[in-house]
């Protein structure tokens, strides 16, 4: 089985000839032309291309970017409301978006003016393009609050905002699930098995009351929308999850991914899956695992899948975060060790 073919089984509830394992396409770009992967493709290991099916754009807005040094960047968004200003160093925000209720109104008239339709043509052809070690993943973005907290406001702001600018986050948040619900709509209609809602959720920035006002209702809406179209849908919850396990456990997610156990979790694969028996777990294997010597590194694999799977089903395993400094070595020791699991539930051999 190719490994597209293994994540289809593992997608679908199966149990694949051997246990899936991926790394993110940027976790891999930037090394991409290092021949240590060939060996590893070789061996079943893929690579996710997370794709839109849409192509959106803005109506009347003008863009300016320009570098301010090095590996840091400025934006200004230019609209007939106003303007928007933020600013990255080395990739990572330092000036968001959103900083006054000002603000946010400029961004609901930019939302309402975003033009979204299909993209399936050049979907396919990002299709066609792949090589075989690739896997294309279906891409809806965050839903609204989340786009709202990561993309525009950030963490530390949103907090301030939702207390101070209540009106204006909801108006916002509306004008956002509008654009959802048409990205939604597409993607139900594009080839592929696999939806990414890549929320970055973590349970300490919003709580069990507002993922249950903010985040569930959007879930229940849409996420059905696509199983009706044969999708699975995955939610990408790489951070703590315990303050919210029991909203998560009702809230119609096929599959859990990027779930990493502490300490960049807070909770263990066994506890997940004691508080979410029937979801697929597509685990992040913490980086600092990678630097652990190869027999504690088997034993970490192995207590993983043994806490995660059900007879042989619903775990796969991923790079997802940050790629190890060791990658050349560790993560090939990771495929062989997954290998050796799959051969040993194969032939029914003990697993301890």
């Amino acid at each position: 089985m190719t490994i597209r073919q293994r994540l289809e089984e593992f997608w679908r509830g199966g149990r694949p000839a051997s246990i899936p394992y991926t790394i993110y396409y940027w976790s891999w770009k930037d090394v991409q032309t290092d021949p240590g992967w060939n060996a590893m493709y070789s061996a079943g290991l893929g690579v996710t291309h997370h794709l839109g099916p849409t192509r959106e754009s803005w109506q009347e807005v003008q863009v300016e970017n320009f570098q301010t040094g090095t590996d840091r960047s400025r934006q200004i968004l230019h609209t007939p409301v106003g303007k928007l200003t933020s600013s990255t160093h080395a990739g990572w925000h330092d000036e968001y978006l959103l900083k006054t209720a000002a603000d946010y109104r400029v961004m609901t008239w930019i939302v309402k003016n975003t033009v979204v339709e299909p993209g399936l043509d050049q979907y396919r052809h990002a299709l066609a393009e792949l090589p075989a070690h690739a896997v294309p993943l279906l891409q809806i973005g965050r839903t609204p609050l989340q786009e709202i907290l990561v993309d525009y406001a950030g963490l530390e702001n949103f907090a301030v905002h939702l207390y101070e600018f209540e009106s204006e986050v909801r108006e916002l948040y509306a004008a956002l699930l509008a654009k959802f619900r048409k990205r939604v709509a597409i993607a139900a209609q594009a080839p592929g098995t696999f939806v990414s809602n890549l929320e970055n959720f973590t349970a300490e920035s919003l709580g069990p009351h507002r993922f249950t006002e903010f985040l569930l209702p959007v879930y229940r809406e849409c996420f059905p929308i696509l199983q009706a179209a044969g999708k699975i849908v995955g939610c990408h919850f790489d951070g703590r999850t315990a303050a919210c396990r029991e909203v998560i456990a009702h809230a119609p997610i096929d599959l859990i991914e990027s779930l990493t156990e502490p300490p960049e979790g807070d909770q263990t694969i066994a506890e997940c899956r004691q508080v979410w028996p029937d979801k697929l777990f597509w685990i992040n294997i913490g980086v600092s695992c990678y630097q652990l010597p190869r027999a504690e590194l088997r034993d970490k694999i192995w207590s993983l899948y043994k806490a995660g799977a059900r007879d042989g089903r619903l775990v796969a395993f991923q790079v997802s975060e940050d790629l190890p400094t060791n990658w050349r070595t560790s993560m090939p020791m990771v495929i062989e060790i997954l290998q050796e699991i799959s051969q040993a539930e194969k032939h029914g051999l003990k697993t301890d």
